[in-house]
């Protein structure tokens, strides 16, 4: 049945030019309709995600061939870097940091969003889509093979709406979720009771500059490193909350507040940007850097980060990146996320256009598609940030699960994704094999005991104790075994945090009967059929007795 358009895509930011070129590329002969609310050359208010880490890169490189302007026109990413403090008179000098000490040997970058999306969808142009803006759409009616886009065009003068034919919808328009909620399968994630706030400041102090690492680089007040300390994401970490610092190309610094509600409230009075920014100006650390700098955009906020869709795709419509899901920026996995469901989606709907399959095998792949993502997205969850933010406050625990989490990415995802570019249509933990799952159990494992471990620091009055003058200096993580060194620093260190919470029960007693390790490994035996001991790992101090009297 003819139709207008192949696919139409609300939205041309990140996720829809990068869907729109990867399909002109592929199949050139495809119509795509992009439809865009904001002006051509709008700047777009601050948002989350400018942090790429490496899959997005991966994929915003090897896919996208966006490498050139990745070097010309935004910053290399020098990794993430974590600070802590154990009282309100700090500085820099004095906090504990947790940071990679060389340049990383993978590339990712510190985006400036609007010149890459503006980039995104002049390439998108370029290749020959039809792009509508400013528009948006008012009104769908989703069929198969044919569905109708009501499209609402904005100009000088009264708006003009019009009804467009399309065999494929897809919403890449972020989080108004318009499809999600539309059909019904939008819902807030309650378990992870996540919220927001941030913008952008012109005038802050360089990290790497001598108004911070002092005047003479001979006596420096910070320990040197190789990498840079201001082109990483700087958190800055207290109990349910954490705050990034990002810098971007044009001189202005993205600075924002991510906390647990159920953990952390905002002090004092006013409305919640007053307070934000009040908060972030006295905090160590950030203190020092934001004492001559001022605050360029209006604050933006929202009440609850974590959501999804119960379906990301049928017959006839998708939904790519915000639009489907988002679950917390903690460790920046957002565009990664975006990357696996645009390449992802982009090959179900090629294979549809290219009538290389039967409806019923496309069926079976949507089906695939759909318990994939929602799969990966579960887990994800659970193995990554549940209780997270109950560590946040502890430069050990955090330390440990940087290190582990971190090296796990690299082992599993990371190196599978740069050995085949193919790959990165596989969301982690969304493959149904034992693989996948023993990754999931033992992360999950590792999740439980850190937070079982920070209450019962909390409880044992020891929680924070190091975090002064704590630093930890890791290796930069490599692909396959450049992340295995990583990974038995970590693990060292767990098997010492573990030896000091028996010793800590021991003295005070549990408040309640504690998970026990074995009863964790024998949920991992039972749900694969596999039975990986209890893991040992180190802090800069060495391995502890215990171990090495076991390892001879």
């Amino acid at each position: 049945m003819n139709t207008d358009y192949d696919v139409t895509i609300i939205g041309s930011g990140f996720a829809g030019s990068s869907l729109a070129i990867l399909l002109k590329r592929w199949r050139p002969e495809t119509r795509i309709l992009l439809v865009e609310e904001r002006p051509a050359g709008h700047r777009k208010a601050a948002e989350v995600g400018e942090a790429t880490v490496e899959v997005s890169a991966c994929f915003l490189h090897r896919a996208l061939g966006l490498y050139d302007h990745l070097n010309e026109h935004h910053l290399p990413k020098h990794g993430l870097r974590f600070w802590f403090t154990d009282g309100p008179d700090r500085d820099l000098a004095q906090m504990g940091e947790v940071g990679p000490r060389e340049i990383p040997t993978l590339p990712s970058f510190q985006l400036d969003r609007a010149v890459l999306d503006e980039h995104l969808a002049g390439l998108a142009a370029e290749l020959g889509c039809t792009s509508l803006r400013p528009a948006r759409a008012v009104d769908f009616d989703l069929g198969w093979p044919v569905s109708r886009v009501r499209l609402e065009s904005k100009g000088e003068e009264a708006p003009q709406r019009r009804w467009v034919t399309t065999r494929w919808v897809v919403d890449a328009a972020g989080r108004r979720a318009l499809l999600a909620k539309r059909l019904g399968h939008h819902e807030r994630v309650e378990s992870h009771p996540v919220t927001a706030i941030w913008d952008r400041w012109r005038g802050v102090a360089d990290l790497d500059g001598p108004e911070v690492m002092g005047p003479d680089p001979r006596e420096p007040r910070i320990p040197e490193i190789i990498a840079s300390r201001r082109l990483a994401t700087n958190h800055f970490c207290g109990y349910g909350w954490w705050s990034w610092m990002i810098p971007l190309s044009d001189g202005r610094t993205s600075i924002g507040l991510v906390y647990n509600k159920e953990l952390f409230e905002l002090p004092g009075e006013g409305s919640k940007p007053e307070r934000y920014r009040r908060f972030i100006t006295r905090q160590p650390g950030l203190k020092e850097l934001l004492a001559d700098a001022e605050p360029v955009e209006t604050p933006i906020s929202f009440a609850h980060l974590p959501y999804r869709s119960r379906k990301l795709m049928d017959r006839g419509w998708a939904l790519v990146g915000d639009a489907g899901a988002f679950l917390d920026p903690f460790y920046s996995p957002g565009l990664d996320h975006a990357s696996m469901s645009i390449y992802a989606t982009a090959l179900r709907i090629e294979e549809d256009l290219s009538g290389s399959c039967s409806e019923a095998v496309l069926d079976e792949g949507i089906a695939a598609h759909n318990a994939a993502f929602t799969q990966s997205y579960d887990r994800w969850l659970s193995a990554l940030y549940d209780g997270k933010y109950e560590l946040l406050g502890d430069a050990e625990l955090t330390t440990c699960a940087f290190l582990v989490d971190t090296a796990l990415y690299y082992l599993g995802v990371v190196t599978q994704v740069y050995k085949d570019l193919e790959q990165i249509k596989n969301p982690t933990f969304g493959l149904p094999i034992i693989h996948t799952r023993i990754a999931y159990r033992m992360m999950r494992i590792f999740n439980r005991r850190m937070l079982r471990l920070a209450r019962l620091r909390r409880q044992a009055g020891t929680y924070g104790r190091r975090n002064a003058d704590w630093r930890v200096f890791a290796k930069s993580f490599g692909l396959g075994r450049g992340s295995v060194g990583p990974l038995f620093r970590g693990l060292c260190l767990w098997a010492r945090l573990e030896l000091e919470g028996i010793g800590s029960r021991l003295r005070t007693g549990p408040a309640k009967p504690p998970e026990q390790p074995f009863e964790l490994v024998a949920d991992l035996v039972g749900s694969v059929s596999a039975g990986p001991e209890d893991l040992c790992e180190e802090t800069g101090q060495g391995l502890p007795k215990v171990l090495k009297r076991r390892q001879r």
